[in-house]
């Protein structure tokens, strides 16, 4: 049988010497509605990209009204695996994190980005309609394929595909997201670098 060896660390409390218990009760609370903060921002950002994630993204598309039209693009990076397998996964999250960067970078002011996991992202589009959403993803796909990446076994490109969706009715989220990576798994049949509307 294994022992067990761990200690219980705190974090670092503000020194308390020479203040008054009002002082001290103000100053835990700052503390705490500073810890607050960060845990809520965390919870709502992703750890390779530092962008959104999907309960960002989920609450982003509560906030749109019922009537309003709405696109969803499904970004799938083609052959991220066998690249990441081969730069090693330190390069692979900073590849990532770059295309985040240009998805982010591709879309408009109000459209929000997110990771949905691996090597695949989601963009929310609100207000627009499938014309808009296939422009965009176009613009999109395009500026990746432009990107060169380097590592140490040399410089690399990388694609993606774009599936397109936009929302019918009183549509489900996970019913949109899901239509959109239809559409992406579609483009991959076709060899990937391409932009689908479903």
């Amino acid at each position: 049988m294994t022992a067990l060896n761990f200690r219980i660390v705190q974090h670092a409390q503000p020194s308390t010497s020479g203040q008054t218990t009002e002082e001290r009760l103000s100053e835990r609370i700052a503390y705490q509605e500073r810890e607050l903060s960060r845990l809520r921002q965390a919870a709502l950002r992703d750890p390779v990209t530092g962008g959104a994630n999907m309960r960002c993204l989920a609450m982003a598309y509560d906030w749109v009204e019922d009537g309003d039209p709405v696109s969803m693009l499904f970004i799938d990076v083609d052959g991220f695996r066998k690249v990441n397998d081969a730069v090693g996964r330190d390069c692979g999250d900073a590849v990532l994190s770059a295309i985040h960067t240009e998805i982010e970078r591709c879309l408009r002011w109000d459209d929000v980005a997110a990771r949905e996991g691996s090597d695949r992202f989601v963009a929310l589009l609100p207000l627009a309609i499938e014309q808009d959403a296939y422009a965009v993803g176009e613009r999109l796909r395009q500026a990746v394929e432009r990107m060169v990446f380097q590592s140490t076994q040399g410089r690399f490109r990388l694609t993606v595909r774009v599936g397109c969706a936009t929302r019918e009715g009183r549509e489900p989220l996970n019913d949109l997201l899901s239509r959109a990576d239809q559409a992406a798994r579609g483009g991959a049949r076709s060899g990937g670098n391409v932009v689908v509307a479903s």
